[in-house]
C-alpha cells in the first residue's frame, strides 16, 4: 500500500551498511517535518541506494512515496516506512490511509506519564490486500474511536498519523496512530503532485479494490497537548 507525505527535509542521516542472510546490505534514514497542523517528524528509510538523497539539500520541500510494513519482535510491532520516490513537493497537509483486513487485536495497555496523566493505548493489525500482502500495525489511543468495526476478519479503510521519535541511543523508532476509520476498501484518490524534473526512485503500480463501505467511525486529529500527553507511555521503546 502507497502514501505520499509532503513535507521539508530536516535531516539526511549518513549511510548504514552490514552482511546478512542474503548478502551485503546499505540503508540510509533521512527526516521530514509535515505540513500539519501540528507538525510530526517523520523518518523514511532508503535501501541500496535506490535514491539519491545528495541530490536534495536540507531544508527542501520533498514529496516520499512510501510502503509502511510492521514486523513483530519479542511480542512487539515495529514499523518501518520504506520510500521508494522522492520527488519535489508541495505544503500541503499529509492524508495517509492503510487499508486491509484486521488479523490482530491487542490488549489495551494503560498507565501515567511523566507529567501524571493517565493514558490507554491499544494495538491493532491489519494485513494489506495487495499482491504481495504487508502486516502494518497502528494504535488507538484513550477512547478517541469507537473500536466495534477492529475485529479479526474485518475489512477496513483506516486514517492514520505517521510520526517518528528519536531513541536515547539514536535510533529511530515509527508508528502510525489512527484518528479514524471506514468499514470496508476504499477506492483511494490519486494525490496532487507538483510537477518535477528532479525525481528519484522506481514506478509502482497500484489496483483499484471493488469494495465499498458501510460505516465510518471519525474523530479530529490529536492536538498538541493530547499528543504529548500519549507520547509519554511508560511502555513505548523510545
Amino acid at each position: 500500500m502507497d502514501n505520499v507525505i509532503n513535507g521539508k527535509l530536516l535531516e539526511a542521516c549518513e549511510p548504514q551498511t552490514g552482511e546478512g542472510a542474503n548478502g551485503a546490505w546499505k540503508r540510509q534514514n533521512f527526516i521530514i517535518e509535515t505540513f500539519a497542523q501540528y507538525p510530526r517528524k517523520v523518518c523514511f528509510t532508503v535501501a541500496n541506494d535506490k535514491i539519491d538523497m545528495s541530490q536534495f539539500p536540507i531544508g527542501s520541500i520533498i514529496a516520499v512515496s512510501i510502503n509502511i510494513e510492521s514486523r513483530e519482535y519479542n511480542g512487539r510491532w515495529y514499523t518501518d516506512f520504506r520510500a521508494w520516490r522522492v520527488e519535489q513537493g508541495q505544503q500541503v497537509p499529509p492524508q495517509n490511509e492503510i487499508q486491509g483486513t484486521v488479523t490482530f487485536v491487542g490488549q489495551e495497555a494503560s498507565g501515567t506519564s511523566q507529567n501524571g496523566k493517565q493514558w490507554k493505548r491499544q494495538e491493532f493489525v491489519i494485513e494489506t490486500s495487495e499482491t504481495y500482502p504487508k502486516k502494518i500495525s497502528f494504535s488507538i489511543w484513550g477512547d478517541r474511536i469507537n473500536k466495534t468495526l477492529l475485529t479479526p476478519g474485518k475489512a477496513v479503510t483506516v486514517s492514520v498519523d505517521l510520526e517518528s521519535r528519536k531513541s536515547n541511543n539514536g535510533s529511530w523508532f515509527s508508528s502510525a496512530q489512527a484518528y479514524r476509520i471506514v468499514e470496508g476498501i476504499q477506492q483511494q484518490q490519486p494525490m496532487p503532485q507538483a510537477p518535477s524534473n528532479q525525481t528519484f526512485g522506481v514506478d509502482a503500480t497500484t489496483s483499484a479494490n471493488p469494495f465499498g463501505s458501510s460505516a465510518t467511525i471519525a474523530i479530529d486529529p490529536l492536538t498538541s497537548e493530547q499528543a504529548a500527553t500519549q507520547d509519554a507511555g511508560d511502555d513505548l521503546p523510545f
